[in-house]
């Protein structure tokens, strides 16, 4: 007890600091009060129902968290694998543990927690840098009531990036203590918190790496190296300072390090991301988006407005999405512009900020660098490896004005006020950040309730696409459900709305819009075979559907009918060599010029094979169900069907499926628009097993990592002790 007592006596400072912290996330958090209503204008209510899933996910024995049990018809969707381990897995124990009666409760309790544990790390960082405790308190206020922090809470529903928010302190503080610091402690704490930062939002992780090793190279150009001048040519040169070498050299080491075992702690979620996300919808939608094409969202001139406006203007006055309101912050402008002119145009800082004057110059340029960026008023990105395009939206950067903002508004209350800083200015100056902020604190709005989440805790739309895999079909297979969208497709509305009511592609005249599939191979005699209901209400005459192949017409049926059942023989269609074009084609009068919608019960080949013919979905998903985290099927094959397809959503090198015991490769068959797992088997009865491992090789490094990881601290903790207990 005495040393526990001895402890926070010790740190009562930073106590009541993180209590003040506290008291004011709730207040930021308060368009969220309702324990029953959802402020669902935003992605709120399917980032909570995710939050459930992981419960659902914990429930069933995984641990990391890799599938979203009941998405997409329950079929082992790989969400977790690639999306944001850490918020769903904390805020699933919390709500296991400590609110289960209200996943709600949960998940604001995970959002609090980000705005205090942000707050926190900024105000100790800004007190390490200004070695004053008032200014680092009001850095910390600043980087909580940030407007972008606040638009990605409430207006974005942003579940992930706001907990990303709340780490990103926590990395930069213990980069820059492992930084300055030879102690080993701070080495494990700042690769423990790229690990937590990398699971939690990629984005933020990608960008987060690039600025803070900018401003790293920033502090090292201004540290270690002396500039001069050539007076022939009068051009700048960097020489270094041979006596820090050494001292550099043992810094770049230790953060080397750190970030080096924080990929190794992660390696089990992160190389998926990296090289078996190439097949995923999202790296299509990635591919296709020039983030220069969201640069609507953030103009100049609202990015430096005092308060929240939208965009362009509506009917309303609000926003497209109620509540995002993109800006950078007058407190975060006043703060650069104080510490730009003192620092360029005034000989001296004040004593305190001459040791660590040289982080200024780092801040100050990345805080200008991000602001053009979120601004994009030329299309740089097209110059980029699309790599770069997975910030999606260039408003995203701001949340590098938030951190860089925060700590100059540190260096800049020290500037103004020097040694007369007293209780009295702290109390103004929070009254001053949250009143600048308020604005981007939204109204209400929303009906969804927590009951109507519970009931069907689905993230749906992009969120249910995101994580497909497309890989291409190697083989035409029968009785398989053919694809109804364009290979092309990204996640979104019309997506969305494709997988759920399955509308044919139905395309005018002269369109170039196709569908590609593998060629049948020789001796096979395919036929396709189309039936669905077709909506009479969009036809205003008579209206003909034909097929195409590689352009070349091969049927016709009239649409004027309201069920459609028809065989097209393709054995003499135009094809490519390895492969064939096919499109639906209108030709007709409709209502206002629509398409004719055709919703379509089968679309699948007849005639091919049985090696290639699958025993399909319809049937074999009653011959499987769900024991924890496995898929157990009980399943006869006969000699006209020979590939089983399984209820299992497919992912190349990431599942292992077991026939009778052993296992067997298995690939990708086409169920629609979903590529599902299949295996090629010989008539007999078999028992099938499918289960979700992830990257087995990445698997044991990040697991030797965790147990070094671990061994280490003990040892650190032992050894502690033992002195401790010599001391006394």
């Amino acid at each position: 007890m005495s040393s526990i007592k001895f402890w926070l006596i010790s740190h009562r400072r930073h106590l009541l600091v993180l209590l003040l912290y506290g008291i004011i996330a709730i207040a930021l958090m308060g368009p969220m009060a309702s324990s029953s209503v959802i402020f669902s204008t935003g992605e709120t209510g399917p980032h909570l129902g995710y939050l459930i899933q992981a419960k659902m996910a914990l429930e069933e024995g995984q641990f990391p968290l890799r599938i979203a049990p009941i998405e997409n018809n329950g079929w082992r969707y790989a969400a977790f694998q690639f999306y944001s381990q850490i918020p769903y897995t904390l805020g699933a124990l919390i709500y296991k543990f400590i609110t289960p009666e209200n996943p709600y409760t949960a998940y604001k309790i995970m959002l609090w927690c980000s705005l205090t544990i942000g707050g926190f790390f900024i105000y100790n960082l800004s007190l390490w840098l200004t070695r004053r405790q008032i200014p680092g308190i009001l850095a910390g206020v600043s980087y909580m009531s940030a407007p972008y922090f606040l638009n990605t809470i409430h207006a974005r529903g942003a579940f992930p990036e706001s907990i990303a928010q709340g780490i990103l302190p926590i990395v930069i503080y213990y980069v820059i203590r492992c930084y300055n610091s030879s102690k080993p402690r701070y080495i494990l704490l700042s690769s423990l918190a790229w690990f937590a930062l990398a699971t939690t939002h990629i984005i933020t992780f990608v960008y987060g790496s690039l600025f803070i090793g900018l401003w790293g190279f920033l502090l090292i150009i201004k540290t270690s190296f002396l500039g001069q001048i050539d007076r022939q040519s009068y051009k700048l040169s960097l020489v270094i300072k041979t006596l820090h070498f050494p001292v550099l050299r043992s810094k770049l080491i230790r953060i080397s390090c750190s970030y080096i075992l924080s990929w190794l702690l992660g390696l089990y979620f992160l190389i998926p991301v990296v090289f078996e996300s190439t097949t995923l919808s999202m790296r299509v939608q990635l591919n296709t988006i020039n983030p220069y094409v969201t640069n609507w969202m953030s103009p100049l001139a609202n990015l430096l407005s005092p308060t929240a406006l939208s965009p362009l203007p509506t009917p309303t006055g609000d926003s497209p999405t109620y509540g995002l309101n993109p800006a950078v912050g007058w407190i975060f402008l006043a703060a650069w512009g104080v510490v730009f002119y003192y620092y360029y145009f005034r000989q001296k800082l004040p004593p305190r900020l001459q040791v660590t004057r040289p982080y200024i110059l780092g801040l100050l340029w990345i805080f200008i660098l991000v602001l053009f960026i979120t601004w994009s008023p030329i299309d740089f990105w097209s110059f980029l490896p699309k790599t770069f395009w997975v910030t999606q939206f260039t408003f995203r950067f701001l949340t590098h004005i938030m951190w860089t903002g925060a700590l100059l508004t540190g260096y800049a209350v020290v500037i103004l006020f020097r040694q007369k800083l007293e209780s009295k200015h702290l109390i103004i100056g929070i009254l001053i950040i949250i009143l600048a902020s308020s604005p981007w604190l939204p109204n209400p709005r929303g009906t969804l309730t927590v009951d109507e989440v519970l009931k069907s805790p689905l993230f749906r739309y992009s969120g249910a696409l995101d994580y497909l895999n497309r890989s291409p079909l190697k083989a035409l297979y029968g009785n398989a459900q053919m694809p109804l969208l364009p290979n092309s497709w990204i996640p979104g509305g019309d997506a969305w709305d494709a997988f759920n009511t399955r509308p044919l592609l139905i395309i005018p005249e002269n369109d170039n819009n196709w569908q590609t599939w593998p060629l049948w191979q020789p001796g096979e005699n395919p036929i396709l075979v189309l039936e669905g209901r077709v909506f009479q209400d969009r036809l205003a005459g008579p209206t003909i559907l034909s097929v195409l192949s590689n352009g070349k017409l091969i049927a016709e049926i009239s649409l004027n009918q309201p069920q459609i059942s028809w065989s097209i023989p393709f054995k003499d269609a135009k094809t490519d060599e390895k492969s064939f074009n096919i499109q639906f084609i209108y030709k007709g009068i409709t209502q206002n010029g629509q398409r004719p919608r055709v919703e379509v019960d089968n679309l699948y080949f007849q005639g091919i094979s049985p090696t290639n013919t699958v025993i399909p979905l319809k049937f074999t998903k009653d011959k499987c169900d769900l024991y924890g985290m496995e898929t157990l099927c009980k399943i006869s094959v006969n000699e006209t069907a020979q590939v089983v397809q399984l209820p299992v959503l497919y992912y190349p090198n990431m599942q292992r499926v077991e026939v009778n015991g052993k296992k067997v490769p298995y690939f990708a068959t086409n169920y629609h628009d979903y590529n599902v797992v299949g295996i090629r088997l010989k008539p007999d009865t078999y028992e099938i097993k499918v289960i979700f491992i992830g990257l087995a090789w990445a698997n044991w490094i990040s697991f030797v990592a965790w147990i070094t990881l671990i061994t280490i601290s003990a040892f650190r903790l032992y050894q502690s002790k033992l002195k401790l207990k010599q001391i006394l």
